[in-house]
């Protein structure tokens, strides 16, 4: 039997709120979003296993609920029926069913609102050209300091830092 190990930094190493390479990120974004009466669900669209529900796992350890979908097909529908609770949407780019930048697309035309980090191997620049507006890039693998980094501009708060304690 095979033992498989995800390429994701995360999920190899020790998770904790202060464990973060530069400066310690503290802050529970999930919670405090809760309490100020904003959305604090994010929702996870990627068809590997393994990287979404690591990802999850991580996120409800920072104290957001998570929808997942393993399409895009499904993500669109997660999306319509829980859009009053999300606030971000993570979509990786490659997906089998859908190319990732036509659910994107998909997604600002139900929402021009809509708060989307996209996950690539590629350079942000490609969304830039074609016009698309995404609230942040995740370059794989995905390290915990930077999906808390990405999620902080995202949501428009700057990270709370040792020192700033």
């Amino acid at each position: 039997m095979y033992q498989l190990t995800p390429n994701l930094p995360f999920a190899r190493l020790p998770i904790g709120r202060d464990c973060t390479a530069m400066g310690k990120l503290n802050i529970d974004l999930g919670k405090v979003l809760a309490t100020q009466g904003g959305n604090h669900a994010i929702l996870v669209i990627d068809d590997s296993a393994i990287a979404r529900k690591t990802l999850a796992k991580n996120l409800e350890y920072y104290g957001f609920d998570v929808f997942e979908a393993e399409s895009g097909i499904e993500g669109l529908q997660s999306y319509l029926a829980n859009k009053r609770e999300i606030a971000i949407v993570i979509l990786d780019i490659v997906l089998p069913d859908v190319p990732g930048e036509r659910i994107l697309a998909k997604l600002q035309e139900l929402d021009p609102e809509v708060k989307v980090i996209v996950c690539t191997e590629s350079a942000s620049t490609e969304f830039k050209q074609q016009g698309q507006k995404v609230a942040g890039v995740l370059r794989k693998p995905i390290s915990t300091d930077k999906l808390l980094r990405v999620l902080h501009l995202a949501l428009g708060m700057s990270p709370n830092t040792e020192d700033d304690a």
